[in-house]
């Protein structure tokens, strides 16, 4: 039989949102005295279900305190499908009112996905919470 496929493959050419949430987690340990680090943990099916993230690819951005071991303050949830792109994100409900935001957002490419995430890592609110675990952590 003859070949149906095409004749070559190649990556699309943009970020996946958890690799740029995993770069980006690598950088909050530096700037943090290594008090306060990030991370992007995959959902259950159950967590993505009820919280509405039933795509193919859905993740949880932490923050966690070095010394809190039961501690984590969750950021945003996310997920997309195979594509990556648009991606659904639903964003700490005080952030979000802050910000003046939509705490549920469909970002339909990878700039859209990088501005929001810049802005919800410069809120007040989100710098009020990495300050208290340094604080919090200093005191263990």
């Amino acid at each position: 039989m003859k070949n149906l496929w095409p004749e070559g493959f190649k990556p699309n050419d943009v970020n996946p949102p958890k690799k740029i949430l995993d770069d980006q987690s690598k950088l909050l340990p530096k700037l943090t005295g290594d008090m306060v680090y990030a991370k992007v943990k995959e959902m259950s099916d159950y967590d993505a279900a009820t919280l509405n993230h039933q795509d193919d690819f859905s993740y949880q951005f932490f923050l966690l305190g070095k010394f809190l071991r039961s501690y984590k303050f969750k950021v945003f949830d996310f997920s997309h499908s195979i594509t990556m792109y648009p991606v659904d994100v639903s964003v700490d409900i005080e952030i979000a009112e802050e910000l003046g935001i939509e705490g549920d957002a469909r970002l339909e490419t990878e700039e859209e996905f990088i501005k929001l995430i810049s802005i919800v890592f410069n809120s007040e609110r989100l710098k009020n919470v990495i300050g208290s675990i340094i604080q919090i952590s200093a005191d263990k």
